[in-house]
C-alpha cells in the first residue's frame, strides 16, 4: 500500500495530480490511497507522524496563507528519510531554494512545462523506487502478503499458536511459518537474539544491557534477549 499525500492550494490542480496517480497506479497494479490538502491541517500533520509502509508526497512549494512545501519537507525529514518527496511549483526560481534545503527530493516539476506528463513520468519513477525495496512475500490463510524487509523490527515465535508474529514499524502480521523458515527469507541484518526472536539490527536505537531490553527507532521495545546472545549482539551491531 502506498499513501500519496498531495498538497496544493488549487483544488483543480489536486484533481489533476489525483488523475495522474490513478493513471500510473492502474498500469502498475499498485494498491494505494490518496490524501489531498489545500492547506496544512492537523490531519496532514498526523499523516506525517504515522508509520506507514510507503509514502509519496507531492508538494507545492508556495501556498498562500499556509506553510510552504519546503517547510513541510523539513518536518518530514526530521523523522523520515524513506518517504519520497516531489515538488511542484509555478515559480522555477524556487527550485534553487528547494535544493538548498537538502531534503532529498526525487524531482522538481514546473507547473508551466507539460506538468501532467512530467508528473506521470516522475510518479512511475517513484513507484519503481518503492517497489525496489526488498520484499518478503508469503501466503497466510489464503491471502498473499508483501512485507518490506526494511520495515521489520523483529519476528517472534508465538508459543501458544505455533505461529510467528512479524512486528513492523506500522503493524503486526501473523505468519504460518516457523522462525527457521522466516530466517531463510531475511538477510544478514537480522540476528537471533533469543531462540524465539529475530531482530532487525538496523532498527536498534539502543540496548539496555542491564535489563536485557532492546529499544528500536520508533520507541518500540522487546525483552527477547537471551544472556547467551548478548555478546553476539554487541559484536553484530558493531560490525553492521
Amino acid at each position: 500500500m502506498i499513501e500519496f499525500i498531495v498538497y496544493d492550494d488549487k483544488k483543480d490542480f489536486c484533481l489533476m495530480v489525483e488523475k495522474a496517480i490513478k493513471k500510473v497506479t492502474s498500469s502498475t497494479k499498485t494498491t494505494y490511497n490518496i490524501n489531498s490538502f489545500t492547506s496544512y491541517t492537523k490531519e496532514f500533520d498526523d499523516l506525517i507522524n504515522q508509520n506507514m509502509a510507503s509514502k509519496i508526497y507531492i508538494l507545492d512549494i508556495e501556498i498562500p496563507d499556509s506553510i510552504s512545501g519546503i517547510d513541510i519537507a523539513r518536518k518530514i525529514r526530521k523523522k523520515d528519510w524513506n518517504s519520497i518527496i516531489i515538488f511542484v511549483t509555478s515559480h522555477v526560481e524556487m527550485g534553487y531554494e528547494a535544493l538548498k534545503a537538502q531534503i532529498m527530493l526525487l524531482d522538481f516539476i514546473c507547473k508551466q512545462n507539460d506538468c501532467s506528463n512530467s508528473l506521470i513520468k516522475t510518479l512511475k519513477k517513484a513507484i519503481n523506487k518503492v517497489n525496489d525495496k526488498k520484499v518478503m512475500i508469503f501466503e497466510s490463510d489464503g491471502i498473499t502478503n508483501r512485507v518490506y524487509i526494511d520495515d521489520i523490527l523483529y519476528v517472534k515465535r508465538d508459543s501458544i499458536d505455533r505461529k510467528c508474529i512479524i512486528k513492523t514499524t506500522y503493524n503486526e502480521i501473523i505468519i504460518n511459518k516457523n522462525l527457521s523458515e522466516i530466517m531463510d527469507m531475511l538477510d544478514s541484518r537480522f540476528y537471533l537474539s533469543h531462540r524465539s526472536c529475530l531482530i532487525n539490527t538496523d532498527k536498534i536505537r539502543t540496548v539496555d544491557w542491564k535489563n536485557n531490553i532492546i529499544y528500536f527507532e520508533n520507541n518500540d521495545t522487546t525483552d527477547y534477549l537471551s544472556r547467551d546472545k548478548r555478546k553476539g549482539l554487541k559484536e553484530y551491531v558493531g560490525n553492521h
